[in-house]
């Protein structure tokens, strides 16, 4: 009885040791588990059983086999310390990683106390963890980039301008949008669509052209149409990029009718933070915008300011002729003057 006592006792103290290792105990003893915490932060004991081009197959104990991007990258936290890299391979005891100090490296199985996976839609290009989810879009004005199929956003601009964006193919998408300034005024709402074709030429290099339409007094009761026909050209890459768009209004009102360009830039400074600049030109009133985004999972926030010029005429040189009681206005002068307002939006991303 009492040997009993001690072998029971000492298996439940190697047992326990192989736990607190992240060891599972199978019929191999070569395919080791431990563990793995995905991007909804569910924390269970898992394998990583296959790789092919486009998935990583895991096995969690209790939700069975998960699937996400061969893209996603993978926190290593092994004795000693922790890194970041892709995983390449799979075999029976070991995981190979590349990460960007050291090119490859094998990790045994037994040595790995926890993976944490980072989706690939989170992890942003040049070193940032988080993406640039709003690529498509600086303030108001699109980039050439594209919605990839079933992706999408709702953006939010001063509580007053909602729209909705999705990516309906490969390289076209679509949005629709209001305000309700309109609406508050008027009793109806002024509604726009927004139709986008683009294409990748290079790594560094999109091109697009668009339509956006608006409907000045809802679509169904219109008063005026009004809308921008162009064409644009990105260079860069997400997080550093620049962005030059020519088109064309169209309208109803012949004096709203007029050639339209605009330049805009982004370049990210932090993992939470980037710079982004419209800049809208047209022979009358130029707009100039610069401001910030800060990113956070699934929203980023833009705050900026909002510059144009306002002209206006005065007259120099009036006086008034007390003895006749005339007024004389003088000649007249045009006056131009810095105009500037805020700018906040938000855009949920899906």
């Amino acid at each position: 009885m009492k040997y009993f006592l001690y072998i029971t006792l000492l298996y439940f103290a190697i047992s326990h040791n192989l736990m607190a290792q992240g060891v599972e105990i199978n019929e191999s003893s070569i395919i080791e588990s431990y563990l793995i915490q995905l991007d909804d932060n569910t924390l269970l004991k898992g394998e990583i059983k296959e790789i092919t081009p486009e998935s990583i197959l895991i096995r969690l104990d209790l939700l069975g086999e998960v699937i996400v991007s061969s893209k996603s990258n993978f926190i290593v936290e092994i004795d000693g310390g922790t890194f970041r890299g892709e995983l390449l391979k799979v075999s029976n005891d070991s995981l190979l990683f590349s990460m960007s100090e050291f090119s490859e490296v094998w990790v045994k199985n037994i040595n790995i106390i926890k993976l944490t996976v980072i989706e690939w839609q989170e992890i942003g290009t040049e070193g940032f963890s988080i993406a640039n989810q709003n690529k498509t879009r600086y303030f108001f004005s699109p980039s050439a980039y594209h919605l990839e199929k079933g992706a999408g956003y709702y953006q939010n601009i001063g509580i007053f301008f909602n729209a909705v964006n999705v990516g309906i193919g490969d390289n076209t998408s679509i949005g629709f949008g209001t305000e309700v300034l309109s609406l508050l005024e008027d009793g109806l709402p002024t509604l726009y669509v927004t139709p986008k074709v683009s294409k990748q030429l290079d790594d560094n290099t999109h091109v697009a052209g668009g339509l956006l339409l608006g409907f000045l007094g809802g679509l169904f009761f219109d008063e005026s149409l009004i809308g921008i026909a162009y064409g644009g050209l990105t260079k860069g890459t997400e997080n550093k990029n620049v962005s030059f768009v020519l088109g064309h209004s169209i309208s109803d009102n012949e004096n709203l009718t007029t050639a339209i360009g605009t330049i805009n830039a982004y370049l990210r400074i932090n993992d939470k933070f980037g710079f982004v600049t419209e800049n809208w030109l047209t022979k009358d009133t130029p707009i100039l915008s610069y401001g910030l985004r800060k990113f956070n999972k699934r929203v980023s926030t833009d705050f900026g300011l909002i510059l144009f010029r306002q002209t206006y005429t005065d007259n120099v040189g009036g006086y008034y002729d007390y003895n006749t009681g005339t007024y004389y206005p003088g000649e007249p002068r045009e006056r131009r003057s810095a105009v500037g307002f805020p700018y906040v939006g938000w855009t949920f991303n899906w």
